[in-house]
């Protein structure tokens, strides 16, 4: 689950101004227009209603299993979303390169990016009760960095973290070993935001299901598997200027209950048994926009959308040509229209067309060829078999696929797959799992083929996906180490010139599709809705990630 943005053209400029931070200034392209910002959703919103009505608990759909709740440790774009709750980030990011206070009151950055220094609101309690203090902030980046943790998408976020100073009980100093302009945007995500250090040490391994941080809501309780329960904090209040209600909220508790099956999530929201879900299945989304009790809110995602890494370290797709000919053989209208029934848009990168950097050229690279696939392949030796298999010295051209079974798109999308490729006399074998047997499986490389999705706002995000350091059992599940893609990564993110930025993610984009280190095969909405006769106040934010329920209400009768 990140977002970062434009600078000015006179380069990086030292800002301490508390109202707007516009720091790294590379811009992130939002939606084009579909995305609702804090100011509000369809009248529901943050700054334009009046006060909420006060109690009552709200349920809320999730769709997916998850790892932990720890927010520095997670790869779940749903935790990062339930996290925004219980914790808060140090700075908040209103719209593409809008900085504003959230733990941190104000904010110098150094002239190239190298240091960051926060100061911190003085009024701000853990939920445990303790301070929070510069020294959290420096324990908790220090946490992300260190491999006993095994973080994984905090840890690319946090870029190459050097250490921080704490300076006094609420300044802190954070440096990098390198220029690091996307910071502000990884900070404002809630994989970054400060944790309780008296709670880690309390609970150790299990912070996980005991999370505690500043929020709006303290956690309550988790039933493995199904559900997370939090409550209302009466201390609360700091929130951010984008929310009219800056103090408690307005609701007693929020439960997210885990229904991973899209038409029964439906049919909770419907029902009443739940009030909001996410990912509203695209076979029902033209019925969910005319339903008059629901309101629906939308959004292009922003980041990497839905793709399929490549482990580039296991035969055969060790081999280039193998890559190559599933970028060839692979029709993404025609699966597009049976996965997503037509809602969703192509993809031609590992970037999402809405995000800053994001290159057209990239959708003249390939397109849907299986003729040129299997002369590919051919050039590489692998020859057509009697039974419709390639083969090469003896062994078939199989590729092992692995995917988590509780999701249904993954369901979908591997079983399209594995009939698509088998016209280029591709094997596919599926192996779709529980999320444990996936989990294991995957982060030691058994695979070369599984699904990705990266919600993030900056071109960064190729961090995640790419460097070697998120390799052998990080997020860089293609498993791909290259010094050349290593230097681009970083020379991005240390650039304060917005078209050399934007150059440069055009060379990683093409160096990937040469390499055919990922497929990218759909630009998705993300998709909200909730009953429009039972709720209030809830926002959608600008990047159109994230559902906040900071002012939201339940109306009476």
């Amino acid at each position: 689950m990140t977002m970062r943005t434009g600078r000015s053209a006179e380069g990086p400029r030292r800002r301490d101004m508390p109202a707007r931070m516009s720091r790294r200034s590379f811009v992130r392209i939002a939606a084009a227009g579909l995305a609702v910002g804090f100011g509000g959703v369809a009248g529901t919103g943050g700054r334009a209603r009046a006060a909420g009505a006060r109690g009552g608990e709200l349920f809320y759909g999730l769709t997916n299993k998850f790892d932990t709740l720890d927010p520095n440790v997670t790869t779940f774009s749903d935790v990062a979303r339930m996290a925004y709750h219980i914790f808060d980030p140090l700075v908040w990011e209103s719209k593409a390169g809008t900085f504003v206070p959230g733990l941190a009151e104000r904010w110098e950055v150094n002239p190239d990016a190298t240091q960051y220094t926060f100061h911190l609101r003085r009024d701000v309690k853990f939920h445990d009760g303790t301070p929070f203090t510069a020294e959290a902030v420096k324990f908790t980046f220090d946490r992300i960095v260190d491999p006993n943790l095994k973080s994984q998408s905090a840890f690319s976020a946090i870029g190459p973290y050097d250490s921080s100073t704490v300076v006094d009980p609420y300044t802190v100093v954070v440096k990098f070993k390198d220029p690091y302009a996307p910071f502000l945007s990884s900070v404002a995500q809630s994989l970054l935001a400060p944790v309780s250090p008296d709670a880690v040490k309390k609970y150790g391994k299990d912070f996980g299901t005991h999370p505690v941080g500043t929020g709006p809501f303290k956690f309550d309780s988790y039933t493995t598997d199904s559900a997370v329960r939090m409550v209302r904090n009466p201390d609360y209040r700091w929130a951010p200027s984008i929310f009219k209600n800056r103090g408690p909220a307005y609701l007693d508790a929020i439960t997210y209950r885990i229904i991973p099956e899209s038409s029964t999530r439906l049919a909770a929201l419907k029902s009443g048994e739940v009030q909001v879900i996410q990912d509203v299945p695209t076979q029902e989304y033209q019925n969910v926009q005319r339903d008059p009790s629901l309101q629906l809110l939308q959004g292009l995602m922003t980041g990497s959308g839905w793709t399929m890494m490549i482990n580039v370290t296991k035969p055969p797709t060790d081999d280039v040509h193998v890559r190559q000919a599933l970028q060839w053989g692979i029709d993404k209208t025609a699966m597009i229209k049976a996965v997503w029934q037509g809602v969703f848009k192509p993809a031609s990168s590992i970037l999402t067309a809405s995000t800053f950097g994001y290159d057209p050229a990239t959708r003249n690279v390939y397109r849907y060829d299986p003729k040129q696939a299997g002369a590919v392949l051919d050039e590489a030796g692998w020859k057509m078999g009697s039974a419709g298999v390639r083969q090469k010295g003896g062994q078939d051209l199989a590729l092992d696929l692995y995917y988590r079974a509780d999701n249904s798109d993954f369901t979908a999308m591997a079983t399209f797959l594995q009939s698509m490729y088998a016209q280029s006399g591709i094997k596919i074998n599926l192996h779709g799992l529980s999320q444990g047997g996936y989990f294991s499986a995957v982060r030691v490389g058994q695979h070369n083929l599984q699904f990705w999705w990266e919600p993030d706002t900056d071109p960064d995000v190729v961090r995640i996906l790419l460097y070697s350091k998120n390799a052998d059992g990080g997020t860089n599940r293609n498993r791909y180490k290259n010094a050349e893609m290593d230097k681009l990564i970083d020379q991005a993110a240390a650039t304060t010139d917005l078209a050399k930025r934007k150059q440069l993610y055009s060379q990683i984009q093409m160096k990937t599709l040469r390499e055919s280190v990922m497929v990218g095969f759909a630009d998705p909405l993300n998709l909200f809705a909730y009953q429009k006769n039972r709720v209030d106040g809830v926002v959608l934010d600008w990047s159109a990630a994230n559902v906040f329920f900071h002012g939201a209400s339940l109306k009476k009768g």
